[in-house]
């Protein structure tokens, strides 16, 4: 088999530096989500505070949808503060062997990206919004990255900007739930999230719950890790949907190390962190368009944005949206490149 695209073959080690960090933590913040049994989400920010313009990481745990906690993994939620940036990690709702919580579970994560467009950015957040998380938490990031406006996952009305994410960072998730019980059958924590173990009679549920079947040509840039001996979610799972976006132009890499299911895997929390802060600002860059303040038409207040931006972009880890080459500078073919378009949707 040839696979075609940016993919890498990451060989991890452990690393045993010590690093120390320090964040600012609120926790247990409410949000709305009618129907969930767990919407209460923590916000970590740098403790020296937010610069402005530096985007929102939402982190989404894993813990095969019916386990896991929004404090899991708090050396990468830390580091990734640490590095400047706003972090949310949410709660969402949890299936049992008695409860299936799925779509419950997307309601929710679809919420809290609500509630950082809206309630978020009284408390300095950026509407501009990175999902990752690790196993069930990188199959609800896949579906955050493919599924904006589908109907079914969206009961609450969008907030400014929409449910829309910037770009994705999953860790070996799960992109078609009708190959996994395929492959690895359904009965356990797949059959408690959905309701049902797979058969012809649920055959259209498993479709509707993978985020291959939503990939269309306004997705995000998305970067996926995934070992290539992962004995729960085959790697191909990932391959799968990167061939996919890539099929229609969408910014697909991924790397498929050795070794295999979770962060001790990978390299450790501080490792996937580090992956995450390289891969924001390619990620970012690939995903600009003229439609700078993303309200789906490229007008006047775009070009205002623009114009505000001239010259030199800020550091990192502040995004610079207006730099539609993405050269470094807001300059004279980034504005050639927002009139070409002006008054387009």
């Amino acid at each position: 088999m040839v696979v075609t695209g940016p993919i890498s073959l990451a060989f991890v080690s452990l690393a045993t530096t010590t690093y120390l960090f320090a964040a600012d933590l609120q926790s247990d913040l409410p949000y709305e989500s009618p129907g969930s049994t767990s919407a209460v989400l923590d916000v970590y920010r740098p403790d020296d505070g937010l610069q402005p313009g530096v985007p929102t990481i939402l982190f989404i745990h894993g813990g095969a949808w019916y386990a896991g906690d929004k404090t899991d993994s708090p050396d990468f939620l830390t580091a990734l503060a640490d590095a400047g940036y706003g972090v949310v990690s949410g709660n969402y709702t949890r299936s049992s062997p008695e409860f299936s919580s799925y779509p419950q579970a997307v309601h929710d994560v679809k919420a809290i990206v609500k509630w950082i467009r809206t309630v978020g950015s009284e408390l300095g957040l950026s509407p501009t919004v990175i999902s990752t998380g690790p196993s069930a938490g990188g199959h609800l990031t896949m579906l955050l990255s493919t599924s904006s406006g589908i109907e079914v996952f969206e009961p609450l009305a969008p907030p400014p900007g929409g449910y829309d994410i910037q770009a994705a960072i999953p860790f070996w998730g799960l992109s078609d739930l009708v190959t996994q019980a395929n492959d690895m059958g359904s009965s356990g924590p797949l059959a408690w999230f959905l309701g049902d173990i797979y058969d012809a009679d649920c055959h259209d549920l498993y479709v509707e719950a993978s985020p291959i079947t939503w990939v269309s040509t306004d997705d995000p840039p998305i970067h996926l890790a995934h070992g290539l001996l992962d004995h729960l979610h085959p790697w191909r799972q990932s391959l799968e949907l990167q061939q996919a976006m890539q099929s229609l132009d969408i910014h697909a890499s991924a790397e498929y190390f050795v070794g295999g299911h979770g962060f001790e895997e990978y390299g450790g929390e501080w490792v996937a962190a580090a992956m995450v802060i390289d891969m924001i600002p390619e990620l970012l860059a690939q995903g600009r368009t003229p439609d700078i303040d993303r309200d789906h038409d490229i007008d006047v207040d775009d070009l205002l944005v623009m114009l505000s931006n001239w010259s030199t972009c800020p550091e990192l880890p502040a995004d610079c949206p207006a730099d539609l080459d993405g050269d470094g500078t807001v300059g004279l073919p980034d504005l050639m490149q927002l009139l070409n378009d002006f008054g387009s949707r």
